[in-house]
Order: C-alpha cells, then sequence, then structure tokens
C-alpha cells in the first residue's frame, strides 16, 4: 500500500511542531510526548522529513526541530511523499504485469488513475497550516 501509519505519525510530529513553533527548536523528546508516536518511528519520520526540506534541525543543548518553511507552503502530499510512496496507492498504475493489455486497460485508466489523481488533488490542497488552524478549532469546514 502507498499511504501508510507513517504518513499519520508525521502529520502528528509536525502538527505538534507548528502548534508550538516560535523561535526555539522543539526537542524530540517532547514531540514524542506530545504526539504519542513510538520512539523507532519518529526518529526515522523525522529524517526523512529533513531530508524532504520540511523541517530542519538545530544541533546543541538548546538543539532540536522547526519547520524548514512556513506551514503554509507544506502541503499534505509534501508530507506523505516524504515518508510513504503515494504512487503505489493502486498496483495496478505502476505495475504492468497485472493485466495481458495494461495499455487498453479500462479498469486501470476509468478507476484508478483518476482515484490516485483525486487523493494527490486532495492532498495537494491541505496545507500545514489549515491542519494545525483546525486542530485548533479556528477553522471548521
Amino acid at each position: 500500500m502507498g499511504i501508510t501509519i507513517k504518513s499519520e505519525y508525521a502529520f502528528k510530529i509536525l502538527l505538534e511542531i507548528v502548534n508550538c513553533e516560535k523561535t526555539d527548536p522543539i526537542s524530540l523528546a517532547y514531540v514524542l510526548g506530545r504526539a504519542r508516536v513510538p520512539k523507532e518511528f519518529a526518529e526515522k519520520i523525522m529524517v526523512e522529513l529533513k531530508e524532504a526540506g520540511i523541517i530542519r534541525s538545530i544541533r546543541g543543548r538548546k538543539g532540536g526541530y522547526l519547520l524548514a518553511k512556513p506551514a503554509d507552503q507544506i502541503n499534505a502530499l509534501d508530507i506523505v511523499k516524504a515518508v510513504d510512496d503515494p504512487d503505489k496507492i493502486i498496483k495496478c498504475t505502476l505495475d504492468e504485469s497485472c493485466c495481458e493489455n495494461p495499455s487498453m486497460c479500462v479498469i486501470r485508466f476509468m478507476i484508478w488513475e483518476k482515484l490516485k489523481e483525486a487523493v494527490e488533488k486532495t492532498l495537494r490542497s491541505v496545507t500545514l497550516k489549515d491542519l494545525s488552524q483546525s486542530c485548533q478549532g479556528r477553522v471548521r469546514k
């Protein structure tokens, strides 16, 4: 499957960072305590988010994590792509061996690829700022 629990954990971690975002970095221990993400997952996710340019780390005694760019410039698709592979949502969209004639497969073109596009469009339309505001009860949709 293309989108896993890692994405949910990444959203929880980032929401803690953005909700605390001021000028001081947020420690991993603080994030772990608030987001309730297993440490093994959190450490790996933090590395992947950093490699994707979503967060940055500050070393030292007062070190920790900050967003690498404003929350309104980070969308849900960026986050999912950092930790998961949304292209693998539907096996048939990438694995052409799933049928005899993939170039003519109506199931693939009429259902699976449209579903993948809809998922990506939805993820692209929601920013980390939107999620943060919604969590804080400021946005009601």
